[in-house]
């Protein structure tokens, strides 16, 4: 198997932090890998693993952990990306594959497997205090980046067990990008909502015409998402092309772009 950077050509001094993933476990809340995400396995790999719930110390570290395993007869190139690092402060996680756990600055990192090779991937987490974070992981093939194994990541302290995490308020108002981004025909839409209140979610042409009202009504704080089927509100497909979304909730108002393909 051979380690690969994706954006990336070089190490960050002594901060790329290489451990054995097998033995961080052993001082972490260890999650088994015995399941899978059927709903998302794409046909060239799978990702086995179960609970994505990460129960952690207040100061201490967690960690979240699946197997990759080559599927076909060709060797492939896995992708692994940290789309969303949602973590309060003084928190930091870090994508380990393999047998290394890089410096936590770095979002994205690829192995090769040949045929039947597998390897291990997932998150470390350490924290700093109680509190609840959220990491997305990102896994897909360079060779057929049209399929994608998504994982959400709840990471939180054990005084915090049995708390909604809905119910955990996020500091401040966050729009996250659009994923997927080209997209086709459904991406989501993620954003942090600090406190209870009216959310208005629109979609826009480039003309600026409302082409669909994904969200407008009152909600409780946390950490939201919702999805746009490419549909406007009548139910009928959209163009290919650009769009923007726009989200608004008391003063605040932030809008990003999105491609559609066909």
């Amino acid at each position: 198997m051979e380690l690969l950077w994706l954006g990336m050509d070089q190490r960050i001094g002594n901060d790329l932090i290489i451990l054995r993933f097998i033995a961080l476990l052993v001082c972490s809340a260890m999650v088994s890998a015995s399941g899978s995400d059927l709903q998302n396995l794409n046909p060239s790999f799978e990702f086995n693993y179960s609970s994505t719930e990460i129960v952690v110390g207040s100061d201490s570290v967690g960690s979240f952990y699946g197997t990759i395993h080559n599927t076909i007869s060709d060797t492939i190139t896995i992708a692994v990306v940290r789309r969303v690092n949602s973590l309060p402060e003084g928190w930091t996680s870090s994508i380990c594959l393999g047998e290394l756990c890089y410096n936590e600055l770095i979002d994205s990192v690829t192995i090769q497997l040949d045929l039947g090779d597998s390897t291990t991937c997932g998150i470390l987490a350490w924290t700093n205090g109680v509190g609840i974070g959220t990491v997305q992981l990102d896994l897909f093939d360079l060779q057929n980046m049209d399929e994608h194994i998504i994982v959400d990541l709840n990471i939180y302290t054990s005084s915090t067990v049995g708390i909604d995490i809905n119910s955990v308020f996020p500091k401040k108002m966050v729009l996250y990008p659009a994923f997927p981004n080209p997209f086709n025909p459904v991406t989501i839409l993620r954003y942090n909502l600090p406190k209870d209140g009216l959310v208005n979610i629109t979609i826009h042409d480039m003309m600026g015409r409302i082409v669909r009202t994904l969200e407008n009504r009152k909600q409780a704080a946390g950490l939201k998402s919702i999805q746009w089927n490419a549909t406007n509100d009548l139910g009928n497909p959209v163009s290919a092309g650009p769009y923007l979304y726009t989200i608004k909730s008391g003063y605040f108002k932030q809008t990003k772009k999105m491609v559609l393909l066909k």
